[in-house]
Order: C-alpha cells, then structure tokens, then sequence
C-alpha cells in the first residue's frame, strides 16, 4: 500500500462512523423532500414551469421564454423523466423525486469532501466532520429540499473534483483528463456556475516542464467537455445571440427585483460584515415584540453579512415562515454565531492553500480548488455588483464551492495543536447537529403556509403567458 492509499484508507470502525452520518442525512434529507410544501425555494414555481414545458410538450423552452427557462437543461431534462413517470402516484411523488437529485447530488458532494479532506489530512475525525457540516449546512439543505438545479449542479461540480485532483498529480494520464472534462462539461450545463471548475481544469497544465503527452490529455479533456457542452452554449448564442442569456432585465423579472433593492449597493459593502447581519440573518424581520411591524433589514445590504446570513440560516424565509424571523426567536443568531469558527477556519485554510500555490507556482496538490473558489468568489462579487436586488445575494451560488471549502477547512484544522483541533472539530460538530436540528421539517417550526406562495406564483405566470407556470403550480400543489 502506497503512503497515498494509506492516507485514504477507513477501520471498520471509522466505516461504522461514515455509514451512520450519511445514513442519518439520507434520512434527513428524505423526510424534507417528502413533508416540504411544493413551491419552497429559489424561483420553484419557475423552475417547475421549466419541467412542465418539458413534460407536456416535450421540447426545451426558449431561453427566454419563461422566468428560469435561460438556466441550461440537464438538470430539468432529467427532472422531466422523473414528474413523467412519478405523475400517476400523485403531486407528493412528484416532488420528492424531484428533490430526489439534489438530495442524492448533495450526498456526493459530502462523500468527496470526506475522501478529498481524509487523503490530504490523513485524520478521519477532521474529514468527518467537514463532510457533516457539508451535509447539514443551511445552504446545503434548502437547496436540496427544493425544486430546482442548485444542490444538483453542485453535486456535480464536487464529482469532478477527485479526476481534477488526480490530474494535478499526473496530468499526462489520458482517461483522467476526459473524466474531469466530461464531468465538469455536466456541472457546466447544469448551471452557469458550472464555469467554476471548467476554468479551475486548466491548472493542471499551466507548466513549465509542459510537453506533448500534457498536451494531449488538455485536448482529450478539452474534447471531452466540449462534447457536452457546446451543444448547449451553440443553441443559447443561436436563440439569443449570447451564451448566457439572463432574464433579469426582462419582465416580470425586472419589476420583482426592483422591489427588493434596498439602496444601491456601494464598494463599502464587500468590504466589512454587518454585525446585525448575525443578530438578525434574515431579509425580513419584526423587531421587538412578535406583535411589531415586519420591516426589511437594511444590515443585508451588507453583502458578506447577507451572503452568511443565507449560507448559515434561512435569509429568504423559504423554509422558516416569516412570522418567526423576529427578536425572541433565538434559531438565527444561534447558527450564525455557531457558524464563525468553521466559517473562519475555511477562510484560513484559504489563506493557507493560496499561499502553497504562489510559492509551488500552481504545483500545489489543491491549487486547482484555489482557483475553482478564487473564480467563483470573483464571479460572485462581480454578479452582485451588477444585479443590485437583494435576493441576488443567494449563498446558493456559491455551492459549487463545496469541496474546496472542506479541503481548506482540514487544512487549517490540522495546521493546530491536537487540543486545539479537538475544540475546532467540537465546535464544528455542534454547528452542523444544530442545522440539522433546526432544519428537520416540522421539528423546531411549522410549515410554511402554501397557498399564499400558490396564489403570488400563479399571478407571475399569468404574466408570462407563454410559460407553464401557472398550470405548473397546479399540478403540484394539487391535494396537498
């Protein structure tokens, strides 16, 4: 057995630890897909009209056709097989088996943090426990318990990270390029941030001792993702005469953001955290008495604030009714101040993994998740200057970063003294059990009430006219 092998080699009883947690979160997740109301999440009832379109008149819709209809297909292609042949069992089948992807997507995506944190750290506890905060993460768990590519192209996105890791290692070896080509060529027409790991595919190359067998696997991983994705990208630049058609300019789209823009957002605000973004992590809150006025929280015009505030808690009230985004209900302010300490130790490992890329000049085992989160960050701070609206600010958009952030969270723990990794580890664990607490349908709060979120999808489809939104809508809250 190599020293690499052994360094991602499990006991029995490690195995036993990794069979309960993710049998615990297949659980978890499954209980969420089934009692979650139908229209929770980001844009579900768009993302249903999307898969509607495919269901009934089996063709893909124009980009910009509808009100998610711009986002690339696999996703609701996939989505459309599953509400075919889930249909005549009822709207509850539908929608679990359609929350089935992102729960089964974000399954993946706390496996490979496990097998990626343990091979660069060699500890299991520091790899388990990564992979539970993975699991668990507020972000992690609305996207998956809602319709819609998030958790989906996430999943996908961290399974192309173990084929890129290893062609950093050897990126001469022809199968492993076309594996992390074809892999990130799925995330990519999963959804746009998919260009996070298309780009991070390049850093295993960027050489100088690069020859022709290097070469070659860059042209078989460049072929093998092209395959998948031009097709997508070639269709967007022929209906739309760009490869990223966005319809936020477009209405209704355009008037339901203008009505979440809180002011205009300053270069201030991505530089320091709003420390009422922890006290209150939500868009809407009542202050003081639960009887008081429901008033926006100017705090989240603070984008790192908004953006932790919707990676640790429920920011957008989709899964916490609103009438408990108030002062007195303690939830919020817990999980965001849990989350400072796993938070911090991501952004020192960072730290810490740039640093060993600058010094290797690109040569680092993780240099390649270095840049896939130095991308993505970049991207997201670009997009939120660009669309001011507050719910433009969704921590969702950074999932694919997922896995660099567990391998820079075990690379910061390891860098301490054991009894300061035990506290690091212990605190973390509380952090992900209290998510998973808060967040279990049903357990800490009630459901949302779903005919309100119904009837405001209903009127957006109206004004879409050519979109299956409203039938949609229908269809899938139909009995409930």
């Amino acid at each position: 057995m190599t020293p690499s092998e052994h360094r991602g080699s499990i006991t029995g009883r490690q195995r036993a630890a990794t069979l309960a947690l993710f049998g615990t979160a297949a659980l978890h997740l499954a209980w969420n897909a089934w009692e979650t109301i139908p229209l929770t999440g980001y844009d579900a009832g768009a993302h249903a009209g999307y898969l509607l379109t495919l269901v009934d008149e089996s063709r893909l819709p124009h980009p910009m056709e509808g009100w998610a209809t711009f986002h690339p297909p696999l996703y609701y292609l996939l989505g459309a097989g599953i509400w075919s042949l889930l249909e005549p069992l009822g709207p509850r089948a539908v929608v679990t088996g359609l929350r089935a992807l992102g729960g089964i997507a974000l399954l993946a995506a706390g496996y490979v943090a496990l097998r990626v944190v343990l091979h660069s750290t060699g500890r299991f506890a520091v790899a388990w426990v990564a992979a539970a905060l993975v699991l668990f993460l507020p972000m992690a768990q609305l996207s998956a318990a809602m319709i819609g590519n998030e958790a989906f192209a996430a999943g996908l996105t961290a399974l192309a990270i173990p084929p890129l890791l290893a062609l950093q290692r050897d990126p001469r070896h022809l199968p492993t390029a076309a594996v992390t080509g074809l892999m990130a060529g799925l995330a990519f027409i999963t959804k746009f941030t998919g260009a996070f790991v298309v780009i991070a595919c390049v850093v295993p190359f960027l050489r100088r001792d690069f020859d022709p067998s290097m070469a070659r696997a860059l042209i078989a991983g460049a072929l093998a993702g092209a395959l998948i994705a031009a097709p997508v990208y070639a269709r967007n630049v022929l209906l739309t005469g760009t490869p990223f058609p966005i319809l936020r300019e477009h209405e209704p789209t355009r008037t339901q953001e203008a009505r979440n823009v809180l002011r205009p957002r300053r270069v201030s605000d991505y530089l320091w955290v709003d420390p009422g973004s922890l006290q209150r992590p939500s868009i809407y809150h009542i202050r003081g008495e639960s009887n008081s006025e429901l008033r926006r929280n100017y705090a989240m015009t603070n984008v790192w604030g908004l953006t932790y505030a919707a990676i640790w808690y429920d920011a957008f009230a989709h899964r916490i009714p609103v009438s408990f985004h108030r002062d007195g209900v303690l939830s919020g302010p817990l999980l965001t101040a849990l989350g400072v300490i796993p938070t911090l130790l991501v952004l020192m490992g960072y730290a810490l993994a740039l640093a060993a890329a600058v010094r290797s000049r690109g040569r680092s085992e993780d240099a390649p998740l270095v840049v896939l989160a130095s991308v993505g960050l970049v991207m997201f701070i670009g997009f939120t200057s660009w669309a001011q609206s507050v719910v433009a600010v969704k921590g969702s958009y950074l999932l694919p970063l997922l896995i660099p952030a567990s391998a820079f969270f075990g690379r910061a723990v390891s860098w301490f003294a054991r009894d300061l990794q035990r506290a690091a580890l212990g605190f973390s664990t509380a952090a992900a059990l209290a998510c998973a607490v808060i967040f279990t349908h049903g357990l800490v709060f009630p459901a949302q009430p779903m005919e309100k979120m119904a009837r405001t999808w209903r009127i957006l489809g109206a004004h879409l006219p050519g979109s299956h939104i409203a039938p949609s809508v229908d269809r899938l809250t139909r009995g409930w």
